[in-house]
């Protein structure tokens, strides 16, 4: 059975991530402002993935009764600063990388360094304002020396999953989907749902 499921974020490309991984599973999803006026979320965590996922799910799954309402929170963490990143991912980087080059700081972050990281997701799924379930996806491998793949964007381009030798960029669509943090995640979640055959 196809699900419909409602998204809960502002990040745009993250909205067409998990749509694009929902129709890789025969699954749907649209983002929330297709069906509501653009909202202001409860203010984040900085400690708990699960909490922000929660705090978004709930609160636009109270003002669509019914919907399938989902909600993710991500980051990156890397062995060679412990104390960086993770929960506070998008808001450090944002600061730290303000022209927005952020393959490239990374990189040369972890020059001589560890470069060992592991992508983190939790997914929250609420209906009518109470969460049914929790979901998570995690990724580890290490950051490339340089960016390399045209088969996707973003951190793909740097990422080698353990085991492989190949950014996900340089991955097919289906071998880079079974890596991606977010689609484990997804994945997880409709297993959970008996979704996934």
């Amino acid at each position: 059975m196809k699900n419909n499921f409602v998204i809960a974020t502002h990040n745009t490309f993250k909205a067409d991530e998990i749509q694009n991984i929902l129709r890789f599973y025969h699954q749907w999803g649209e983002i929330y402002t297709d069906k509501l006026p653009r909202q202001h979320f409860p203010s984040e965590s900085t400690t708990s993935y699960q909490a922000n996922a929660t705090k978004k799910a709930i609160f636009i799954s109270q003002q669509l009764p019914g919907a399938n309402v989902i909600a993710d929170d991500s980051g990156l963490e890397l062995a060679a600063f412990p104390a960086k990143y993770g929960v506070q991912t998008a808001r450090e980087l944002a600061v730290e990388v303000p022209d927005g080059q952020l393959n490239r700081y990374l990189i040369q972050l972890v020059n001589g360094k560890s470069r060992k990281f592991t992508m983190k997701t939790t997914i929250a799924l609420a209906v009518n304002g109470y969460i049914s379930n929790i979901a998570r996806g995690e990724l580890t491998g290490v950051i490339a020396p340089e960016e390399r793949g045209t088969n996707s964007t973003g951190f793909d381009r740097i990422l080698i999953p353990d085991g492989e030798d190949q950014t996900l960029a340089e991955m097919s669509r289906p071998k880079r989907i079974s890596y991606l943090h977010r689609a484990r995640a997804v994945k997880n979640l409709l297993d959970q749902l008996g979704e996934v055959k």
